[in-house]
């Protein structure tokens, strides 16, 4: 049992490896993508999936009772780095003419903190199948709400809640049929990545793949909106089902990646922010755009999962025993 448990660890520490460089990589490519054909496919391919993977993997490992214990971490590991880094973020975005938002709006990619707080409170009222299928529900009607947007990243906490719970419920043993099947789930992935990119490419909009507007404004572009999102919610399981499955779990690079994801997760984004701004992209030659940013995704990853070990200790929760010498 312990040999299991130490191999499923390995594995999903590979796949939050993985999904943190495509999550660098997408970041990377998000403004430079518009005036490339390739760029733009690979930035809806990633979006398609590298976010549901994330919640996937994080209700897997979140406990459906929640005790003072759990409750101090929410705050030490998610509510201090949101509120530390969110006045960081819209610094650097007024520093670079990146995006605006307003002081409530998580910024940017700290949308994930701010919605990883709602789905771990929210989690004891959805732990069950039931539950399951009322996430699906909830993610589909919250689409004919155009009130349901970007602040407080209301919109896509519903709109991923169904992966988070999906995770929480059947996270293990999904991916470990995957891993038993890796050939058949291969070419899911396959399948899926294909399907998402030949509807992108007949009118799909790539806003339909975040989860952050509603119907109307860009969530599907189609006379049965919730067919659509419900369409785009089941490739984006098959697809990570399928990248379980591809994703070596003896990978040592990726699991050192995964181990580190947060700390890349939070910091990556100041890099990505200060390096499209400096004008650098329209150096590179455009046939190697992408194994260029594919390149610099690694390396900003590297560079930033140096900060793991300070980040930890920074925000680590106060232990029992813990006490101040007098």
């Amino acid at each position: 049992m312990k040999e299991q448990n130490e191999s499923r660890n390995a594995h999903f520490d590979a796949l939050r490896g993985a999904g943190i460089l495509l999550v660098v990589l997408g970041h990377l490519i998000e403004r430079p993508s518009s005036d490339s054909g390739i760029l733009q496919a690979t930035y809806v391919g990633i979006y398609s999936f590298h976010m549901p993977l994330f919640v996937f993997l994080s209700g897997a490992f979140a406990r459906s009772a929640l005790g003072s214990r759990d409750y101090s971490k929410i705050i030490w590991t998610l509510f201090l780095p949101l509120v530390l880094f969110q006045p960081i973020y819209i610094g650097m975005g007024r520093l670079t003419d990146w995006y605006e938002y307003s002081p409530l709006t998580p910024y940017w990619l700290l949308w994930f903190i701010a919605s990883m707080i709602c789905w771990r409170l929210l989690l004891p009222l959805f732990a069950s199948p039931a539950g399951l299928v009322l996430a699906f529900a909830i993610s589909v009607a919250a689409g004919y709400d155009d009130g349901i947007g970007y602040p407080l990243s209301v919109s896509r906490t519903l709109y991923f809640l169904p992966f988070f719970v999906l995770g929480h419920l059947y996270g293990a043993e999904l991916v470990a049929l995957a891993r038993r099947h890796w050939g058949a789930f291969a070419l899911l992935f396959a399948a899926a990545m294909a399907l998402v990119t030949l509807w992108w490419m007949n009118g799909l909009d790539a806003a339909a793949l975040t989860g952050s507007h509603d119907y109307a404004n860009g969530g599907a572009q189609s006379s049965w909106p919730a067919a659509t999102r419900l369409a785009v919610l089941a490739l984006s399981a098959v697809a990570v089902l399928g990248f379980s499955a591809i994703v070596p779990h003896r990978a040592a690079l990726l699991r050192w990646f995964g181990q580190r994801s947060l700390a890349i997760y939070l910091l990556h984004g100041l890099v990505v922010m200060a390096f499209v701004a400096s004008g650098a992209p329209k150096l590179i030659p455009r046939p190697l755009l992408l194994p260029a940013f594919g390149l610099l995704a690694v390396l900003i990853g590297l560079a930033t999962a140096a900060a793991d070990g300070p980040m930890r200790r920074l925000f680590r929760p106060p232990q029992a025993g813990d006490a101040t010498a007098g």
